[in-house]
Protein backbone atom coordinates (compact mmCIF):
# COMPACT_ATOMS: atom_id res chain seq x y z
CA UNK A 1 0.00 0.00 0.00
CA UNK A 2 1.34 3.57 -1.10
CA UNK A 3 0.98 6.37 0.68
CA UNK A 4 1.26 10.42 -0.02
CA UNK A 5 1.16 13.54 2.98
CA UNK A 6 1.36 17.25 1.41
CA UNK A 7 4.43 18.94 2.75
CA UNK A 8 2.07 20.67 5.32
CA UNK A 9 1.05 17.53 6.72
CA UNK A 10 -2.55 18.63 6.31
CA UNK A 11 -3.64 16.17 3.68
CA UNK A 12 -2.70 12.47 3.42
CA UNK A 13 -3.48 9.89 1.15
CA UNK A 14 -3.27 5.40 1.75
CA UNK A 15 -3.70 4.28 -1.92
CA UNK A 16 -6.11 1.41 -1.48
CA UNK A 17 -6.97 0.31 -5.07
CA UNK A 18 -5.27 1.45 -8.38
CA UNK A 19 -5.45 0.02 -11.64
CA UNK A 20 -2.55 2.06 -13.54
CA UNK A 21 -0.50 4.97 -14.13
CA UNK A 22 -2.46 7.52 -15.91
CA UNK A 23 -2.55 11.68 -15.98
CA UNK A 24 -4.03 13.34 -12.90
CA UNK A 25 -6.30 16.04 -13.15
CA UNK A 26 -4.97 19.82 -12.66
CA UNK A 27 -6.97 22.97 -12.23
CA UNK A 28 -10.41 23.47 -13.82
CA UNK A 29 -10.82 19.82 -14.48
CA UNK A 30 -14.19 18.28 -14.15
CA UNK A 31 -13.52 14.99 -11.84
CA UNK A 32 -16.27 12.07 -11.18
CA UNK A 33 -15.50 11.14 -8.29
CA UNK A 34 -17.58 8.94 -4.85
CA UNK A 35 -16.95 9.25 -1.72
CA UNK A 36 -17.60 6.39 1.24
CA UNK A 37 -16.98 5.65 4.90
CA UNK A 38 -16.74 8.87 5.89
CA UNK A 39 -15.37 8.78 9.61
CA UNK A 40 -15.25 12.21 11.60
CA UNK A 41 -12.74 13.03 15.03
CA UNK A 42 -14.56 16.30 16.88
CA UNK A 43 -16.72 16.91 14.35
CA UNK A 44 -20.19 15.49 13.43
CA UNK A 45 -21.22 15.20 9.91
CA UNK A 46 -23.91 17.92 10.37
CA UNK A 47 -21.06 20.33 11.39
CA UNK A 48 -19.51 19.72 7.83
CA UNK A 49 -22.34 21.09 6.12
CA UNK A 50 -23.97 23.74 8.64
CA UNK A 51 -20.57 24.87 9.98
CA UNK A 52 -17.61 24.27 7.66
CA UNK A 53 -19.83 24.75 4.22
CA UNK A 54 -18.72 21.65 2.71
CA UNK A 55 -19.95 21.16 -1.30
CA UNK A 56 -18.06 17.72 -1.18
CA UNK A 57 -19.00 15.93 1.70
CA UNK A 58 -23.16 16.60 1.65
CA UNK A 59 -23.94 12.99 1.76
CA UNK A 60 -23.81 12.21 -1.69
CA UNK A 61 -22.10 9.06 -2.38
CA UNK A 62 -21.16 10.36 -5.92
CA UNK A 63 -19.83 13.90 -7.36
CA UNK A 64 -19.21 15.98 -10.39
CA UNK A 65 -16.83 18.89 -9.84
CA UNK A 66 -14.46 21.29 -11.28
CA UNK A 67 -11.23 21.53 -9.38
CA UNK A 68 -10.91 25.17 -8.37
CA UNK A 69 -14.36 25.73 -7.71
CA UNK A 70 -13.85 25.16 -3.99
CA UNK A 71 -15.38 27.87 -1.54
CA UNK A 72 -14.03 26.38 1.68
CA UNK A 73 -11.12 25.50 3.45
CA UNK A 74 -12.31 21.66 4.02
CA UNK A 75 -13.20 21.32 0.11
CA UNK A 76 -10.00 23.19 -0.93
CA UNK A 77 -7.80 20.53 0.81
CA UNK A 78 -10.20 17.73 -1.05
CA UNK A 79 -8.85 19.11 -4.06
CA UNK A 80 -5.45 19.01 -3.14
CA UNK A 81 -6.16 15.27 -2.48
CA UNK A 82 -7.92 14.48 -5.89
CA UNK A 83 -5.26 16.47 -8.02
CA UNK A 84 -2.67 13.45 -6.96
CA UNK A 85 -5.10 10.83 -8.12
CA UNK A 86 -4.84 8.69 -10.85
CA UNK A 87 -8.49 7.34 -12.84
CA UNK A 88 -10.21 4.15 -10.47
CA UNK A 89 -7.21 5.30 -7.90
CA UNK A 90 -9.22 4.37 -4.85
CA UNK A 91 -7.31 6.11 -1.64
CA UNK A 92 -7.83 6.89 1.84
CA UNK A 93 -8.23 10.04 2.47
CA UNK A 94 -7.43 11.99 5.74
CA UNK A 95 -7.48 16.01 5.91
CA UNK A 96 -6.79 17.79 9.21
CA UNK A 97 -8.26 21.03 9.74
CA UNK A 98 -6.02 22.65 12.72
CA UNK A 99 -8.41 24.78 15.86
CA UNK A 100 -11.04 24.79 13.18
CA UNK A 101 -13.09 28.48 14.78
CA UNK A 102 -16.39 27.14 14.33
CA UNK A 103 -16.11 23.79 16.14
CA UNK A 104 -13.68 24.74 18.79
CA UNK A 105 -10.00 24.80 19.74
CA UNK A 106 -8.87 21.87 18.88
CA UNK A 107 -7.73 19.97 15.40
CA UNK A 108 -10.31 18.26 13.56
CA UNK A 109 -10.13 15.15 11.52
CA UNK A 110 -11.84 14.10 8.16
CA UNK A 111 -11.50 10.58 6.70
CA UNK A 112 -12.73 8.85 3.91
CA UNK A 113 -12.69 6.70 1.29
CA UNK A 114 -12.63 8.18 -2.67
CA UNK A 115 -12.39 7.07 -5.50
CA UNK A 116 -11.25 9.17 -9.07
CA UNK A 117 -13.71 7.52 -11.43
CA UNK A 118 -12.66 9.62 -14.37
CA UNK A 119 -11.76 13.58 -15.33
CA UNK A 120 -11.97 16.30 -18.38
CA UNK A 121 -9.17 17.57 -18.35
CA UNK A 122 -8.54 21.20 -18.84
CA UNK A 123 -6.01 23.00 -20.00
CA UNK A 124 -2.70 23.71 -17.85
CA UNK A 125 -3.13 27.54 -16.11
CA UNK A 126 -0.31 28.86 -18.07
CA UNK A 127 -1.41 28.02 -21.46
CA UNK A 128 -4.82 29.92 -20.51
CA UNK A 129 -5.40 32.97 -22.64
CA UNK A 130 -6.56 36.40 -21.69
CA UNK A 131 -10.30 35.97 -22.39
CA UNK A 132 -10.18 32.55 -20.52
CA UNK A 133 -8.70 33.89 -17.77
CA UNK A 134 -11.05 36.43 -17.68
CA UNK A 135 -13.99 34.44 -18.08
CA UNK A 136 -12.98 32.10 -15.26
CA UNK A 137 -12.00 35.12 -12.93
CA UNK A 138 -15.44 36.38 -13.71
CA UNK A 139 -16.96 32.92 -12.92
CA UNK A 140 -15.12 32.77 -9.30
CA UNK A 141 -16.38 36.28 -8.55
CA UNK A 142 -20.53 35.53 -9.22
CA UNK A 143 -19.57 32.51 -6.60
CA UNK A 144 -17.85 35.37 -4.59
CA UNK A 145 -21.29 37.45 -5.05
CA UNK A 146 -23.27 34.79 -4.09
CA UNK A 147 -21.32 33.57 -0.61
CA UNK A 148 -21.35 37.42 0.17
CA UNK A 149 -24.97 36.89 -0.35
CA UNK A 150 -25.31 34.48 2.51
CA UNK A 151 -22.66 36.41 5.07
CA UNK A 152 -19.81 33.93 3.91
CA UNK A 153 -17.62 37.00 3.90
CA UNK A 154 -14.10 34.47 4.81
CA UNK A 155 -15.43 32.55 1.95
CA UNK A 156 -16.16 35.24 -0.56
CA UNK A 157 -13.31 36.98 -0.01
CA UNK A 158 -11.55 34.00 -1.18
CA UNK A 159 -12.98 33.76 -4.39
CA UNK A 160 -12.56 37.22 -4.62
CA UNK A 161 -9.08 36.93 -4.26
CA UNK A 162 -8.56 34.26 -6.49
CA UNK A 163 -10.24 35.86 -9.53
CA UNK A 164 -7.90 38.79 -8.90
CA UNK A 165 -4.82 36.95 -8.72
CA UNK A 166 -5.36 35.31 -11.84
CA UNK A 167 -6.13 38.97 -13.57
CA UNK A 168 -2.91 40.06 -11.88
CA UNK A 169 -0.98 37.44 -14.31
CA UNK A 170 -2.18 39.04 -17.43
CA UNK A 171 -0.12 42.33 -15.75
CA UNK A 172 1.25 44.42 -17.65
CA UNK A 173 -1.73 44.90 -19.88
CA UNK A 174 -0.01 47.58 -22.31
CA UNK A 175 1.71 44.39 -23.03
CA UNK A 176 -0.95 42.63 -24.28
CA UNK A 177 -2.70 42.79 -27.97
CA UNK A 178 -6.47 43.01 -26.73
CA UNK A 179 -9.63 44.56 -27.81
CA UNK A 180 -10.49 47.13 -26.44
CA UNK A 181 -13.65 45.89 -24.92
CA UNK A 182 -11.91 42.75 -23.25
CA UNK A 183 -9.00 45.13 -21.84
CA UNK A 184 -11.95 47.37 -20.40
CA UNK A 185 -13.59 44.35 -19.26
CA UNK A 186 -10.80 43.32 -17.18
CA UNK A 187 -9.36 46.91 -15.93
CA UNK A 188 -13.32 47.18 -14.62
CA UNK A 189 -13.76 43.37 -13.37
CA UNK A 190 -10.88 44.31 -11.30
CA UNK A 191 -12.06 47.15 -9.67
CA UNK A 192 -15.03 44.81 -8.89
CA UNK A 193 -13.44 42.57 -7.00
CA UNK A 194 -11.15 45.07 -5.18
CA UNK A 195 -14.45 46.65 -3.74
CA UNK A 196 -15.85 43.42 -2.88
CA UNK A 197 -12.60 42.58 -0.93
CA UNK A 198 -12.71 45.39 0.54
CA UNK A 199 -16.64 45.07 1.26
CA UNK A 200 -15.49 41.89 3.05
CA UNK A 201 -12.58 43.27 5.30
CA UNK A 202 -15.13 46.04 6.15
CA UNK A 203 -17.82 43.45 7.03
CA UNK A 204 -14.75 41.52 9.46
CA UNK A 205 -13.48 44.84 10.66
CA UNK A 206 -10.11 44.12 9.16
CA UNK A 207 -10.92 48.15 8.46
CA UNK A 208 -6.71 49.12 7.74
CA UNK A 209 -7.19 46.23 4.72
CA UNK A 210 -10.23 47.95 3.55
CA UNK A 211 -8.55 51.27 3.24
CA UNK A 212 -5.73 49.85 1.32
CA UNK A 213 -8.31 48.27 -1.25
CA UNK A 214 -10.00 50.56 -1.80
CA UNK A 215 -7.26 53.00 -2.11
CA UNK A 216 -5.98 50.22 -5.32
CA UNK A 217 -9.44 51.65 -6.74
CA UNK A 218 -9.46 55.12 -5.99
CA UNK A 219 -5.42 55.37 -7.58
CA UNK A 220 -7.68 53.75 -11.09
CA UNK A 221 -10.48 55.31 -10.74
CA UNK A 222 -10.79 58.82 -8.59
CA UNK A 223 -14.54 59.17 -8.14
CA UNK A 224 -15.42 55.44 -7.44
CA UNK A 225 -18.59 56.14 -5.42
CA UNK A 226 -18.05 52.60 -3.57
CA UNK A 227 -14.46 52.77 -2.97
CA UNK A 228 -15.42 56.49 -1.34
CA UNK A 229 -18.30 55.35 0.88
CA UNK A 230 -15.96 52.15 2.05
CA UNK A 231 -12.76 53.75 2.88
CA UNK A 232 -14.84 56.34 4.66
CA UNK A 233 -16.46 53.72 6.66
CA UNK A 234 -13.49 52.53 7.42
CA UNK A 235 -11.66 55.25 8.88
CA UNK A 236 -14.41 56.62 10.62
CA UNK A 237 -14.35 53.14 12.23
CA UNK A 238 -10.49 53.97 13.04
CA UNK A 239 -11.89 57.09 14.17
CA UNK A 240 -9.99 59.00 11.85
CA UNK A 241 -13.11 61.58 11.33
CA UNK A 242 -11.26 64.35 9.35
CA UNK A 243 -10.42 61.63 6.50
CA UNK A 244 -13.76 59.66 7.10
CA UNK A 245 -15.41 63.33 6.58
CA UNK A 246 -13.57 63.91 3.53
CA UNK A 247 -14.52 60.91 1.59
CA UNK A 248 -18.27 61.49 2.32
CA UNK A 249 -17.60 64.77 1.10
CA UNK A 250 -16.35 63.62 -2.13
CA UNK A 251 -19.31 61.27 -2.03
CA UNK A 252 -21.86 64.19 -1.94
CA UNK A 253 -20.31 65.91 -5.04
CA UNK A 254 -20.85 63.42 -7.00
CA UNK A 255 -24.26 61.84 -5.83
CA UNK A 256 -25.81 64.92 -3.54
CA UNK A 257 -28.84 62.72 -2.88
CA UNK A 258 -26.89 60.20 -1.32
CA UNK A 259 -28.81 59.18 2.02
CA UNK A 260 -26.44 56.30 3.10
CA UNK A 261 -23.25 58.97 3.03
CA UNK A 262 -25.57 61.58 4.47
CA UNK A 263 -26.01 60.13 7.21
CA UNK A 264 -22.66 58.96 7.80
CA UNK A 265 -21.44 62.40 7.17
CA UNK A 266 -23.39 63.64 9.52
CA UNK A 267 -22.84 61.13 12.28
CA UNK A 268 -18.60 61.02 11.89
CA UNK A 269 -19.23 65.07 11.52
CA UNK A 270 -20.59 64.73 15.43
CA UNK A 271 -18.37 62.75 16.53
CA UNK A 272 -15.18 64.86 15.06
CA UNK A 273 -16.41 68.30 16.71
CA UNK A 274 -17.00 66.33 20.10
CA UNK A 275 -13.16 64.86 19.84
CA UNK A 276 -12.14 68.60 18.77
CA UNK A 277 -13.66 69.78 21.83
CA UNK A 278 -11.96 67.07 23.90
CA UNK A 279 -8.89 67.75 22.57
CA UNK A 280 -9.22 71.68 23.75
CA UNK A 281 -10.15 70.63 27.09
CA UNK A 282 -6.96 68.55 27.81
CA UNK A 283 -4.84 71.67 25.83
CA UNK A 284 -6.35 73.68 28.73
CA UNK A 285 -5.57 71.78 31.20
CA UNK A 286 -2.03 71.07 30.10
CA UNK A 287 -1.59 74.86 30.26
CA UNK A 288 -3.73 75.90 33.32
CA UNK A 289 -6.29 78.17 31.33
CA UNK A 290 -9.52 76.03 31.43
CA UNK A 291 -12.23 77.99 33.78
Amino acid sequence: MSSWESEDKLVSKEILEKESFTKKPTERAVCRIKIANVSLTRITIADLKKELHSDILDGSPEKILTLGNACTKLDREIERAIKTMFIKEKSLITIRLPSVAEIGNEDVLVKFEMTLDSFETFKPVWNWNPNEKYEIALEYKETGVSLFKSARYKHAFFMFSKACKILITLEPLSALELAENLLKNIGDLRIVLYNNMAECHLNRKNYEHAISLCCKVLERDENNVKALYRRGVAYGNLKNFEKALEDFKKVLIIEPKNSLAKEKFILYNEQYQLENKRYEKIVKRMFGTEK
